[in-house]
C-alpha cells in the first residue's frame, strides 16, 4: 500500500493564460454581434461582445469591469466552466476559423485584475437597512453575498470549513486551478464589507431564534455535502473512499490517505475523472473508472473526460460495482462486477439494469465512489424544513423563501447544479428575490 503524498506541494497550475498581444488579436476576430447568442448562452448573461470589444480598444480595465457586472468570478470560472459547451458552442464564429476564445479571453482580464496595484472593486451604495446571515460559501453562498451588498445590504457569512470558497477550495484540483486565483477572488469579495466567520458548525451553533432577531433573513447555500455510498459490505482494512474525499485531501492536506496501486473509481461525472486525473498524476498505478451506461450518457464535461483519458485512465462502460473481496488481511484484493444492459422507460430516460449471470471479477485494493452527493439534513431539520421528492430544499420558486419565509435556500441543496457559472447565477438571483421580498415586507425581524 503506498501512502500518498502531500499532494499540494506537487500539483502546479497547468492552465497557460494567453499574452495580452494575442488576446487584443483574438478579440479582432469576433464579430461583435448586435444580438450575441454567446451571452444569452452564458449562465450569468455576460456581455460578451461588450467586453470583448473594450478589449479590442485595450481597455482592459473596462472590459474586467462589465464582466464583473454579472460574474465576480473570472479567474476561476475561466479555468473550470466548460465554456465549449456553452457561449463558445453557438459562437457564430464557429465555421469559420474555430469559436472566439472566449474563456481565454476572461481569463487574460482576470489575470490581469490579480497583477495589478489597485484590483477592481465596484462601489457600494448606500445601506437599505436590511442584514442577511448566509449559511456556506460556495459559488452560491459567495454570489449571493457579492448581489446583497450591491443593493445595500450588510452581509455575513457562516463556513464550517476553515477556508471559505466551498468547491473552489475543496473540490477543483491545483492543477486546473491555484491557491492564488482562489484566495484572489474570495478575498475580494470581503473586500466589499462581508463578514465571514469559519469554522462554525451551523446545525450546533446556529440557533434559528437569535437568527430571527439579528438579521433580517436567513439563506442557506449548504450544497450536497455528503457523498453516496453503495450498500455493500466491506473489508475490515478496506481502502474505501469517496471522490469528495479525495479531491479535499489534496486540496486542504486535511489528512492523509493510504492508497493502492489498482483503484477502481464508481461513477461517471466530474468529480470521478478528476479523481481519476490526480492518482494518475500522483504516480499511482492502473487507475479504472467503471459506469453503467455510455459514454454518451455520462454527466461530464468533455474537457475533463479527455484530461483523464490523456492521463492514462482506463474506463469501463455498463459495468457495476456488486461486491467487494478481502484477502487474508482483511484488506481490498478484488472487486466483483456485474455487465449492464441499458433500457428506455417510459418517460424517456435511459436506465441501466444487471445482465444475469455476467458477473466477473478484477483486481483492486482501493475502491473510490463519485456516484453523487445528498443532503446532510442536520440543518434541515434542525430548522423543520420541508424537503421535495429529490429530497433537496423546497422553495417558493418565486421567491426562493422555504417552508419558512425568513429562511431561503438556493444552489444545489434546491436544486441540481451542473456548473460553477450556473451556481453564480442561482445565488444571483436568490439574492434579487431576498432584497425584493424584504422591502417588500420588511424582511424577518
Amino acid at each position: 500500500m503506498g501512502n500518498m503524498p502531500k499532494v499540494i506541494k506537487g500539483f502546479k497550475e497547468e492552465t497557460v493564460t494567453i499574452s495580452y498581444p494575442e488576446a487584443i488579436d483574438e478579440a479582432g476576430r469576433c464579430y461583435l454581434c448586435h444580438d450575441a447568442p454567446c451571452s444569452k448562452a452564458s449562465p450569468v448573461q455576460t456581455d460578451v461582445a461588450g467586453f470583448i470589444s473594450r478589449m479590442r480598444s485595450r481597455n482592459f480595465r473596462g472590459a474586467l469591469r462589465l464582466i464583473k457586472e454579472t460574474n465576480f468570478f473570472p479567474g476561476i470560472t475561466s479555468r473550470v466552466s466548460p465554456y465549449d459547451e456553452q457561449c463558445e458552442a453557438v459562437c457564430l464564429h464557429k465555421r469559420y476559423g474555430g469559436p472566439i476564445r472566449i474563456g481565454e479571453l476572461e481569463r487574460v482580464l482576470a489575470d490581469f485584475d490579480r497583477g495589478s496595484r489597485r484590483p477592481y472593486l465596484p462601489e457600494i451604495p448606500e445601506s437599505i437597512g436590511k442584514s442577511v446571515a448566509i449559511v456556506g460559501s460556495g459559488p452560491t453562498g459567495l454570489s449571493a453575498a457579492v448581489e446583497l451588498v450591491l443593493n445595500g445590504c450588510k452581509v455575513i457569512i457562516y463556513e464550517a470549513a476553515r477556508v471559505a470558497g466551498g468547491v473552489f477550495t475543496k473540490g477543483v484540483p491545483s492543477y486546473l486551478i491555484s491557491d492564488d486565483v482562489i484566495d484572489h477572488e474570495v478575498g475580494s469579495v470581503l473586500s466589499l464589507g462581508v463578514d465571514l466567520v469559519t469554522g462554525i458548525n451551523a446545525g450546533e451553533s446556529i440557533n434559528l431564534t437569535s437568527m430571527k432577531q439579528s438579521f433580517d433573513a436567513l439563506l442557506l447555500t449548504i450544497g450536497m455535502e455528503k457523498s453516496r455510498r453503495l450498500d455493500l459490505e466491506y473489508c475490515k482494512k478496506a481502502d474505501v473512499f469517496t471522490g469528495a474525499e479525495i479531491l479535499e485531501s489534496l486540496k486542504l492536506k486535511a489528512k492523509r490517505l493510504r492508497l493502492g496501486e489498482k483503484v477502481l473509481i464508481v461513477g461517471g461525472g466530474n468529480v470521478s475523472m478528476d479523481a481519476a486525473t490526480a492518482l494518475l498524476k500522483l504516480g499511482v498505478g492502473e487507475v479504472t473508472v467503471i459506469y453503467r451506461r455510455d459514454r454518451e450518457h455520462m454527466p461530464v464535461f468533455e474537457s475533463r473526460f479527455q484530461m483523464a483519458h490523456r492521463s492514462g485512465m482506463k474506463i469501463m462502460y455498463r459495468t457495476m460495482l456488486d461486491g467487494i473481496i478481502c484477502d487474508s488481511q482483511n484488506a481490498i484484493s478484488a472487486v466483483k462486477l456485474k455487465k449492464t444492459v441499458l433500457k428506455e422507460t417510459e418517460d424517456g430516460r435511459v436506465v441501466a439494469e444487471t445482465v444475469a449471470d455476467s458477473e466477473f471479477t478484477k483486481d483492486a485494493d482501493t475502491v473510490i465512489y463519485a456516484i453523487g452527493q445528498q443532503l446532510d439534513r442536520d440543518l434541515v431539520d434542525q430548522f423543520d424544513l420541508e424537503t421535495n421528492e429529490m429530497g433537496r430544499i423546497k422553495v417558493d420558486q418565486a421567491t426562493s423563501q422555504t417552508s419558512d419565509p425568513f429562511i431561503y435556500a438556493a444552489g444545489s441543496c434546491v436544486e441540481r447544479v451542473d456548473t460553477i457559472t450556473t451556481a453564480l447565477a442561482k445565488g444571483q438571483l436568490v439574492a434579487r428575490n431576498m432584497v425584493r421580498c424584504m422591502l417588500e415586507k420588511g424582511g424577518g425581524r
